[in-house]
């Protein structure tokens, strides 16, 4: 019984995960911009943003990377891309005053089809949203489109195969493996490192790297390419 009266809260939470919408979608949408704060700061560090540079943000939520961004580019431009409308007011209301300035825009899209002409951006960004793309060789090769030659692609996530098996972590050990099979189950892209670089390299990127810290959450890593 009490499954049962859990299971459709949880229910929510997860399909808002996938496309925040309605007031549900508001509340999950200042959670993640929240809880993944940290994990954005972190990428950020590894994307070598320089202040003239612009930048896309493809599934940018609420708008805490654009404005992270925005930050780190105060003679550059910054864009955000989301397919929930709900997060795509969010994330205005979030960098107002940039884009007020014609520093930041954001847009409704998705992955597949990114609203922006070939060579438009240094970097394309990806924090914690791969998982839900539904054609991640697309998605990748769009970013790959959009990017001027040398510019930098980006893909972070929070939950990963790079999880510690040795020594982990408290989040680890309460939610375990359980989590991340019941996640793939759902349909998510659980990967790892190499598989993010080699996907990657398959949509053309060179000089691919990853970088993980397996402790932090459910593994996080960062797998990084040049066009």
């Amino acid at each position: 019984m009490i499954g049962t009266l859990l299971k459709k809260p949880l229910e929510v939470v997860e399909a808002n995960f996938r496309q925040p919408n309605g007031t549900a979608g508001q509340l999950v949408g200042h959670l993640m911009t929240l809880q993944h704060r940290s994990l954005t700061v972190w990428a950020i560090e590894h994307m070598e943003v320089r202040r003239s540079q612009r930048v896309l943000d493809v599934g940018c939520g609420g708008g805490m990377a654009v404005k992270l961004l925005s930050e780190r580019t105060p003679q550059g431009f910054v864009a955000g891309v989301d397919y929930s409308m709900d997060m795509v007011s969010q994330a205005v209301r979030r960098n107002a005053d940039a884009i007020a300035r014609g520093r930041v825009e954001v847009r409704h899209g998705d992955s597949a089809e990114l609203p922006y002409d070939d060579a438009s951006f240094d970097h394309v960004s990806a924090i914690e949203t791969f998982y839900f793309w539904p054609d991640p060789m697309r998605g990748l090769a769009e970013a790959h489109r959009v990017l001027r030659p040398g510019g930098q692609v980006a893909i972070t996530l929070e939950m990963s195969r790079e999880a510690a098996d040795d020594h982990p972590s408290l989040i680890q050990r309460f939610f375990g493996r359980q989590f991340t099979e019941r996640s793939e189950r759902d349909g998510l892209h659980i990967l790892s490192g190499a598989e993010l670089t080699d996907m990657l390299a398959k949509a053309g990127f060179r000089n691919v790297r990853f970088v993980a810290e397996p402790r932090r959450s459910l593994g996080w890593v960062c797998a990084l390419g040049q066009k």
